[in-house]
């Protein structure tokens, strides 16, 4: 069986609660394998619509259906305070609907975060993660800069592997 094609596009008002299903799903399924990463009960609607608003999540699709999603951010000074603004897209909350997993949703995403930031004239893609995804995110293409210790105004204390991905023009 081949792999599906994709559709990526930036989430749109109607895509809100198919994306906040698929967030609340994903924070579902990760409970059931490991402590709690993220509260389902703080990925609804009302999580999501200021995001689609400004134009920050993009979305794969399989004809209707939603394959995955991720968060694109201008600027991180939860987790990159460090980094000058304009240099980077910060990427958040990179998931994958179960049925899909397996078939390169992440990678459709992530080339397609690469076009985006080349198109602004950024020349890097960021994220941070737990240790355990950092293997994931270095088959993407990623380097892991460093670890550190935060107090996340929201999820509280967390230690996370900072990685990034260098652009070539």
């Amino acid at each position: 069986m081949s792999d599906p094609t994709f559709t990526l596009a930036l989430a749109e008002p109607g895509d809100i609660p198919a994306v906040a299903g698929l967030l609340q799903e994903t924070a579902r399924w990760i409970m059931t394998w490991r402590s709690q990463l993220w509260d389902p009960e703080r990925l609804g609607e009302a999580f999501v619509t200021p995001l689609v608003a400004r134009g920050e999540v993009l979305t794969a699709r399989v004809g209707r259906d939603l394959a995955g999603m991720m968060i694109l951010q201008p600027d991180d000074p939860n987790f990159w305070p460090d980094r000058p603004a304009g240099e980077a897209i910060y990427l958040h909350k990179v998931v994958v609907r179960r049925a899909y997993a397996g078939q390169g949703v992440p990678t459709a995403l992530m080339d397609h975060a690469v076009e985006l930031a080349r198109a602004q004239g950024r020349p890097f893609l960021r994220l941070d993660c737990d240790r355990p995804l950092a293997k994931v995110y270095r088959a993407l293409g990623f380097r892991e800069v460093d670890e550190v210790d935060l107090v996340h105004p929201e999820a509280g204390p967390m230690r996370v592997t900072r990685m990034e991905r260098r652009l070539t023009p």
